[in-house]
């Protein structure tokens, strides 16, 4: 394909333009590579095993293609194994021609009038993804376009099979999953099937496809949004969702404002706070202790994180070493950029400067436990910030923020910003998280700085290091 001209086509790719449209763009016109997955790589190896056998004789088929032998015809010379379809081919439509090869085409019955065209599939679960036979002889589907396709090969190649009449046309099942099977799916139909469906099914589709590849923006190319997840997932996903936003990215993350009528209507669907069990009295302040309030310590004692009487001893990781007998702290004010270093362990403080606490409407407050284990039940932050992350990445058009090239808007760690951003506009519901595993995680020390202001007094907690 040269500057939006179909100079050539493949059946496979008739399929992938079926499917959608906007990612045969994507990997045929953009030419944007494709990385292998584990199904494909299996398929790659079992059909170089195949090829080998039918050729030689030679039995070096796996388990998987072992399952199927009793299905293949006996070795031969007069088999034709990875037949090409040849240049120039003999298949075309709407003026461009067809490549590609061929798995097996077996002329044994050339005689009466019949040639058997194969093509060997290797699928997880053959019952439930195998083709049925009136699929196979239907171009309007993705297992016709291939099959009638080589079935009008054939038609056309009549110097080659003269005298054919009669097209068998086989899919030949290797189950890659579970228990080892293979199951043959055969279709019988005369020559004139497969040159009309051809005709009046096939040419109308590449004159289409000639159409999307003139295409400047792969926005021009339709999509088919239902079929993002089908064989292991669209690998274009990120950059066909965002390549139709208009709006800024950092405007994404945004939340619109809530009607008086929809705030009241999400406070009604709210289940009701459950009241923690006390857990006794606070020394210092007298306050009720509930898991809400408290942390454990590594010495097993309770601390109440919220007491205003006195400062917070220090949280410590399941992994800190023991702390020194006495320790004395001195408040000090917060500091921006790289933390001093210190010999003893140090003191955790929760935050004194802050913004308003995000609460929920029965008052529940977001409260964060930093490389330290809360004395409740709480989530992992690092599931919040994933999906904070995947939706940035989405947005940006790349499958991973942190790699990011130039041309994105995520590049030059522009990503950093861009995630910060997102997560103040979208903190994670009320409630205790733990962040453990700060210092390997750039994307959670990230997440942490940006929600540190929106805890309040108490509410940030943070294990000594």
């Amino acid at each position: 394909m040269d500057g939006g001209v179909l100079n050539f086509l493949s059946v496979s790719q008739l399929k992938q333009f079926s499917l959608c449209p906007r990612r045969w763009h994507f990997a045929k016109v953009l030419r944007l590579p494709e990385p292998e997955t584990k199904a494909q790589a299996l398929g790659v190896e079992g059909h170089a095993q195949l090829e080998h056998y039918l050729r030689t004789g030679e039995d070096v088929l796996g388990d998987i293609a072992r399952a199927g032998r009793h299905l293949l015809p006996a070795p031969g010379a007069d088999l034709l194994v990875e037949e090409s379809l040849g240049t120039p081919s003999p298949l075309s439509a709407d003026g461009v021609p067809f490549i590609g090869h061929i798995d097996l085409i077996n002329p044994r019955r050339l005689a009466e009038g019949v040639l058997r065209v194969t093509d060997h599939k290797f699928s997880s679960n053959v019952a439930r993804y195998g083709a049925t036979p009136t699929q196979l002889v239907d171009a309007s589907t993705e297992a016709g376009l291939q099959m009638v396709g080589y079935g009008v090969w054939a038609a056309l190649s009549d110097a080659r099979f003269p005298g054919v009449r009669v097209l068998e046309l086989e899919h030949l099942y290797f189950q890659t999953r579970g228990a080892k099977r293979a199951e043959s799916v055969l279709a019988t139909v005369g020559v004139e099937h497969v040159t009309r469906e051809w005709t009046e099914k096939v040419v109308p589709m590449v004159r289409r496809m000639r159409e999307v590849a003139r295409a400047m923006r792969t926005a021009d190319a339709p999509p088919n949004f239902g079929a993002c997840e089908k064989y292991g997932g669209c690998p274009f996903k990120a950059q066909c969702l965002s390549g139709e936003r208009t709006m800024s990215l950092l405007n994404r993350f945004i939340p619109k404002p809530q009607s008086p009528d929809t705030a009241a209507q999400l406070q009604l669907t709210v289940p009701h706070q459950v009241i923690p069990e006390p857990l006794g009295t606070c020394d210092r302040c007298g306050e009720a202790m509930t898991p809400e309030n408290t942390s454990k310590l590594r010495s097993g004692d309770v601390l109440h994180v919220s007491c205003p009487g006195a400062e917070v001893a220090a949280v410590l990781p399941p992994d800190a070493p023991p702390a020194s007998p006495t320790i004395a702290t001195d408040a000090a004010p917060k500091r921006r950029g790289r933390k001093p270093k210190v010999l003893d362990v140090p003191v955790a403080t929760p935050r004194v400067e802050h913004q308003e606490p995000a609460t929920s409407p029965q008052g529940e407050r977001l409260r964060l436990f930093v490389d330290c284990v809360p004395n409740m039940p709480a989530e992992s932050l690092s599931e919040y910030v994933a999906k904070v992350a995947a939706q940035v990445s989405e947005a940006g058009g790349v499958a991973d923020l942190r790699f990011a090239g130039a041309e994105s808007t995520l590049g030059f760690g522009r990503w950093k910003g861009a995630l910060s951003m997102a997560i103040r506009n979208a903190p994670p519901a009320p409630g205790a998280y733990a962040a453990l595993g700060l210092a390997h995680s750039e994307l959670l020390q990230l997440a942490v700085e940006a929600l540190e202001p929106l805890c309040g007094p108490g509410d940030f907690v943070r294990g000594a290091r």
